[in-house]
């Protein structure tokens, strides 16, 4: 039973370090696209909505978010470690498939340096429209590719948890990696200005903490309850 509470703890410390991660890059997307609008205007948008942002917080922003992404990784390990009683093969995709949504995140977050400069510099008559529209095609490519990744782990964690052998309740199916970004992103959607615009722009890490906040609570619950008994 130690050897078992003594990974728990390790796989939950692992854990806390990715929502580290995760809280930094959150903190990246505030540097890099906030604003005071409302969360409708900056969705409404979208890149466009960087043409106003300073130079440094495009720099300092993306930076922050390509150093502090890679750590997210980690917070897949307690959702792993709570899916692998079900079996091997079909949690590993899971992990795999989720942590190579998360490192494309770190192009998708480098992406915006390149839009972000090519909008201000758009306004300011330096650069074709041509190629403003070919940056943000690269960026609508990026973002496809993480959604069908998110979608397809979505569903495969469904799948899991409905076979009743993991450490998670089969509810937690409802808050999968897809549906929690949806809801993340309706509740955000409608804060007005001037929060909004600051908070919006982390709508898919928000989503991220809360998946992977609420596989180590329930981790942690079913190690307390061990040492209860």
């Amino acid at each position: 039973m130690k050897k078992r509470m003594s990974k728990t703890d390790m796989v939950l410390a692992v854990g806390f370090v990715g929502l580290i991660g995760v809280l930094l890059t959150i903190i990246s997307d505030f540097i890099l696209l906030g604003r005071p609008s409302s969360s409708y205007e900056f969705f409404k948008l979208g890149t466009e909505s960087m043409a106003n942002i300073a130079e440094w917080r495009i720099t300092v922003g993306t930076m922050v978010g390509v150093i502090a992404l890679p750590f997210q990784t980690l917070g897949i390990l307690p959702v792993y470690y709570g899916l692998k009683p079900s079996g091997r093969v079909l949690p590993l995709i899971f992990a795999i498939t989720n942590a190579h949504a998360l490192l494309m995140g770190v192009a998708f977050h480098m992406s915006y340096a390149y839009i972000g400069s090519a909008w201000k510099h758009y306004y300011n008559n330096k650069i074709t429209s041509d190629m403003v529209n070919r940056f943000d095609f690269y960026w609508k490519i990026l973002f496809i590719i993480m959604l069908i990744e998110i979608l397809f782990c979505s569903i495969l964690y469904v799948v899991i948890l409905m076979k009743g052998k993991t450490l998670f309740p089969k509810w937690m199916a409802i808050l999968n990696p897809f549906f929690a970004a949806i809801l993340v992103f309706l509740l955000l959607f409608v804060l007005p200005a001037p929060i909004g615009g600051f908070i919006a722009p982390a709508v898919l890490n928000i989503s991220t903490m809360v998946f992977v906040g609420l596989s180590m609570v329930i981790i942690f619950k079913r190690r307390m309850d061990i040492i209860g008994r």
